[in-house]
Formats: C-alpha cells, structure tokens, sequence
C-alpha cells in the first residue's frame, strides 16, 4: 500500500516540482525532423483519471489529432515497462526510470509528461496548420502559435497544476467508498483481468485516500467542496470575468488558448467521479464557468 501511495502521489495527483509553462512555446523544427505536413501516430499511455492525461487529450481533441490511448495498470505499470523496453527512440535520458504518466509514442518517438507532449505536437507541421489555417482561420483576434502558448495562459496552466488538480483530488476522495468508486473506470476496461480489477480498485482506493489526507492536511483543507468553490470562483472572477466583463475564454480573444484547454482538462478528469447535485453546484445555470465548460468541451469534442 505504501508503494501504491508513492504512486499516487507521483502519477495521479501533482507534480511536487513546479514547472515553468513557457516550455510550451513551440520550438523551431531540428535539422533531423520531417517537415511532412501529414498527422503524427499518437499513443497516449494514460490512466482515466488523471488530470494531466485529460488535459493533453483535451489539447489532442482541439488540435483535431486522432490517437489511441493505452490504459495503464498504476499497480504494475507493465506497459510503461515494456514500451521503454521497445522503444529506445525516446525523447529522455532517463526513460527508464520514468514512471509517471502520460507518456506519448509521437511516430516512433517516446514523449514523457503532458507539457512536453504538447509542446512535441505544437511543433508538428500538421498541427500548426490546423491551427493557422483552420481553427484561427475566422478568428478576428488573429491568434498566432507564441500568443497561443505564451500568452495570460502562463497563469491559468499553472494555477490547474499547484491549485486546481490537487483540490479536485480531494474531492474525489472524501471518503474510502468514494475513492473506491472513482476506479470503477477499470471494470469497464476488457485488457484488465478479473482479479486485477479488483485489486487496483482495492488497494488504489486506500492509496488515494491516504494521499488525499496528506493535501487536505498539507493545505488545511477542511471543507473540499468549499475549497473548490473558492478555487474555480478565482478562475471565474480573474480569468472570465475580467474587469466585470465576461469573456467567453480566459485567453480575453474569441478563441481558447493553453490555458483554456489545461484548466479544462485538468477539470474534466474528474466529471465522471463527482455527482449530479455536486456538478450542479459547481457549474450554476448561467454562471460564467458553466458557459466556459460547455464551450471548451464542443472545442475540443472532449
């Protein structure tokens, strides 16, 4: 169990490090890469609900990319091992000993993390031209790629990382019951074995539970749905309501930039863990955030 919390912490919560999100700046092609216009293959090894994979399939599905996800098993981490294993294309020294997710197969080429994933695709030809000539092509804010990585998004990409991820955890894991419903995803999963199944969502729900205590007293957290509440009303009021003027992105243009989709990705990994009633206390019926979700989720069909 205790090797499991380990787990949890590392793969399903925060990254204790902070990173910087300028790293999402899209980088000039190198010499040794194809300039081929066509779409990449992506795999993306992920576990349901994990905020970092939501929000790299939250950018996936903006960028119109097709990929197919691989559902790793957080006790064994099996498939991690065996695509280190066959992959010696990797775009880190340390692959080996990378055992987070997600982890993405770009052509043949290994990604670790969910911002180098997506800075990987912003530097794809293909992606690029989605996005200029497809998805800015109406936009009268005349979006470019630096303006859509770099931009107010700085902030709203690492507020969902330090604040909203780990608040949204907590939420899910109020109790050992609910932590243990939040991986009933796995018995819906045919690759996973009847006894592993049980064994995931057995000793994950402790492991969550247990991690779960750690940032509620870490945070003096005492009331998750308040401390939700307070964290998406900041993200409301400073990012959609901004000067009392509602914006439809937290970009302030008519198109969503990274922080956008990252907040919104972050948040969507936990829709199918919390209820209706809690749902519908956080998204009020014409509240700003509501109108924001409901947009972000046709934008990115995700």
């Amino acid at each position: 169990i205790q090797s499991m919390v380990m787990l949890v912490r590392s793969c399903l919560l925060i990254r204790t490090t902070t990173r910087q999100t300028s790293l999402l700046i899209p980088q000039p092609p190198s010499s040794g890469r194809s300039l081929s216009s066509q779409a990449p293959t992506v795999t993306l090894y992920q576990y349901t609900i994990c905020p970092f994979c939501c929000k790299t399939k939250a950018f996936l599905g903006y960028v119109s990319q097709k990929y197919t996800t691989v559902e790793v098993n957080p006790l064994t981490k099996g498939e991690l091992k065996q695509l280190s294993q066959t992959n010696p294309n990797n775009n880190n020294n340390n692959e080996k000993e990378y055992k987070k997710v997600p982890i993405a197969q770009i052509n043949q080429t290994v990604v670790n993390g969910s911002d180098d994933i997506i800075r990987a695709l912003l530097n794809e030809p293909s992606i690029q031209t989605t996005l200029q000539e497809h998805r800015w092509a109406s936009s009268k804010s005349n979006m470019t790629l630096d303006q859509f990585a770099t931009s107010n998004n700085n902030k709203w990409s690492q507020y969902a990382t330090d604040e909203l991820a780990p608040i949204l955890y907590t939420n899910i894991c109020t109790s050992l019951w609910q932590s243990y419903q939040a991986f009933q995803y796995v018995h819906s999963n045919p690759k996973f074995s009847f006894l592993q199944k049980h064994m995931i969502s057995t000793v994950g729900s402790v492991a969550m539970f247990a991690a779960a205590s750690k940032i509620k007293k870490k945070r003096g957290i005492t009331n998750e749905r308040e401390a939700l509440h307070t964290c998406l009303k900041t993200f409301e009021t400073d990012g959609l309501l901004i000067n009392n003027h509602n914006t439809t992105f937290s970009s302030g243009l008519d198109v969503p930039d990274i922080g956008d989709i990252v907040m919104y990705g972050v948040l969507r990994s936990v829709e199918k863990s919390l209820s209706q009633s809690n749902k519908d206390e956080i998204f009020r019926e014409g509240s700003a955030l509501k109108v924001w979700y409901e947009t972000m989720q046709k934008e990115t069909s995700y």
